[in-house]
């Protein structure tokens, strides 16, 4: 019975260590000085963003806003403030009363710009505001919620992006993450670490739409579940022997 109980407990404990991960493969954005200098509520380090400003380009729907000071029986957009629209294959969007606007490779506050001036002419003081309605991107793999998400801000980055998705099950590798993107008629697969801080300085920190975020497991996870896998039978094993034992013993 006392070899019954040490190998109950062997069996444990090496069930709790191969649960166990290694702290440096989960905490992300890591600068190995900075973290030795363990300073609190001070600036560790500072980054210059390599912000993309996303292009406009053909088939893209948009929700413009147009609001203005304008007396009402003078404003002939009094009943739809809001428009949607499609960007035809001439790069130009068909707008209330102001007609055709070109906006195909400007970004959303050029654009923005561009139909306050036109929009002047019948409009008094006219403000402007464009809503991308196709800016989708997919989170796959090891996170919380797999699925295609619509992003509400056009400057949205890897980071949470898989925020939105739920952030990482303890299975993902988190220095192993695939950025998928179509690029000139191409699929382009980048690889991103965000274990790393210098993740910050990439040109694909942000998003671009209908990238995919693929979140690869640890090559850990399938060894890890084949021993969980193992260990509960010769657990099982080892229970119900004790108890075959027990009632002989009785």
């Amino acid at each position: 019975m006392k070899l019954l109980k040490q190998a109950v407990y062997l069996l444990t404990a090496l069930l709790l260590i191969s649960s166990c991960n290694s702290g440096k493969k989960l905490i992300l954005l890591q600068d190995q000085q900075a973290d030795a200098l363990n300073q609190q509520n001070e600036l560790i380090k500072s980054f210059t963003l390599k912000e993309a400003d996303y292009l406009i380009k053909e088939e893209d729907r948009m929700m413009i806003n147009i609001f203005s000071m304008t007396e009402e029986r003078f404003n002939f957009l009094q009943d739809r403030p809001d428009v949607e629209v499609t960007v035809d294959s001439k790069g130009q969007i068909d707008l209330p009363v102001i007609g055709l606007v070109k906006v195909s490779g400007l970004t959303i506050a050029n654009a923005e710009k561009k139909i306050k001036t036109a929009a002047t002419d019948y409009l008094k003081n006219p403000r402007i505001a464009i809503k991308l309605l196709n800016f989708n991107y997919t989170v796959i793999g090891e996170v919380g919620r797999q699925g295609t998400i619509n992003a509400l801000d056009p400057k949205i980055n890897v980071l949470e992006a898989i925020g939105q998705a739920g952030g990482f099950t303890e299975f993902a590798d988190r220095g192993n993450v695939r950025l998928i993107r179509s690029e000139n008629g191409k699929a382009n697969i980048y690889q991103l670490n965000v274990l790393e801080d210098n993740l910050l300085l990439s040109e694909k920190f942000f998003l671009q739409p209908n990238d995919v975020i693929l979140v690869n497991p640890t090559k850990k996870r399938t060894t890890n579940q084949e021993r969980l896998s193992t260990i509960s039978i010769i657990l099982s094993i080892v229970t119900s022997l004790s108890f075959v034992l027990l009632r002989f013993n009785n």
